[in-house]
């Protein structure tokens, strides 16, 4: 058995990033690719579930801006071969610079 991954990394674009960060948009809307495994693994959460904290989201534009996030996953919806990862609004875990 191996270790399930608690983070997951995801690019946004630049007229995005700020509105997510912000939490003007407090989720991020995806086309799941079986073939990626932050994708299995995420569904996997969905169907066992899991505690507030226990999973994250780093969000990260770097060809605008030096910056990322990171905030707690509320909720994953699957719908078809859609996903919808939604986060915590307000309550940023990690804010910091690209090194």
């Amino acid at each position: 058995m191996y270790d399930i991954p608690r983070v997951f990394s995801f690019k946004s674009n630049p007229g995005m990033f700020e509105k997510e960060r912000e939490d003007i948009k407090n989720n991020t809307v995806r086309f799941i690719d079986f073939a990626d495994e932050r994708f299995q693994h995420l569904i996997h959460w969905a169907v066992v579930g899991w505690n507030d904290g226990d999973i994250k989201i780093e969000i990260k534009c770097e060809s605008v801006h030096p910056y990322r996030f990171v905030k707690d996953i509320r909720d994953i919806s699957v719908f078809k071969d859609i996903m919808i990862i939604t986060w915590n609004p307000k309550k940023i875990v990690r804010d910091r610079t690209t090194p």
